[in-house]
């Protein structure tokens, strides 16, 4: 089923009556599982994004777990959808030129995408990725989560086994618009200053 066909079917409900912006996103939400088909699960989540914007507590309340399975399993397979699932965290965790209700349900959406460290260390190994949207996304979503939880993500970091790499990875592109990002200007070295300093330690402790 198209991004289209799925989205209308959502919106109007299997008898065509419309539905309430909760029970279409409890619909798509149930859409997220890996029993569905992979195109089923990329519609589900771009139509997601849409209502993110508007309905963002409850996208975060309905879908969020499901979002993050999407992360776990998809992205690494489907680009499209990759794109989409890390767009979508993003708008969900954004703080920034936001009312105060917002910027704590951006916070609180935070804390459950950082509540397992397995979600950094995907978005740390998605930096290596050769496809530009996914890494850019990766870089959006990671400049979002620093600036809402910067400790966090530092000691994420230090365990990440693709940490470093997908950071070189970062530095190496050509690219303008990955090379002059906020990522490596502003919050760049708030991730290698304390690797660094991490390493150091073992060798200081040997003289």
């Amino acid at each position: 089923m198209d991004f289209f066909s799925q989205t209308y079917v959502a919106l109007r409900g299997p008898t065509g009556a419309p539905q309430t912006p909760t029970d279409t996103i409890g619909r798509l939400s149930d859409r997220l599982s890996p029993a569905t088909l992979l195109a089923d699960r990329r519609a589900a989540v771009l139509a997601l994004k849409g209502l993110s914007r508007d309905c963002k507590q409850e996208v975060g309340e309905r879908a969020l777990s499901g979002l993050l399975q999407v992360l776990y399993n998809d992205v690494e397979v489907d680009a499209d959808i990759g794109k989409a699932v890390l767009e979508t965290l993003n708008l969900l965790c954004d703080t920034e030129d936001a009312t105060i209700g917002a910027r704590e349900l951006g916070f609180k959406h935070t804390d459950a995408v950082l509540a397992s460290e397995n979600t950094a260390h995907i978005l740390f190994t998605l930096l290596g990725d050769f496809n530009f949207y996914t890494r850019f996304a990766t870089l959006q979503l990671l400049t979002t989560l620093l600036h809402n939880r910067r400790q966090t993500i530092q000691s994420y970091f230090l365990t990440a086994p693709a940490g470093p790499r997908g950071i070189i990875s970062v530095l190496e592109d050509k690219r303008e618009i990955i090379r002059n990002g906020r990522f490596l200007i502003d919050i760049l070295p708030f991730v290698i200053l304390p690797f660094v300093v991490h390493q150091r330690q073992p060798l200081c402790s040997r003289l």
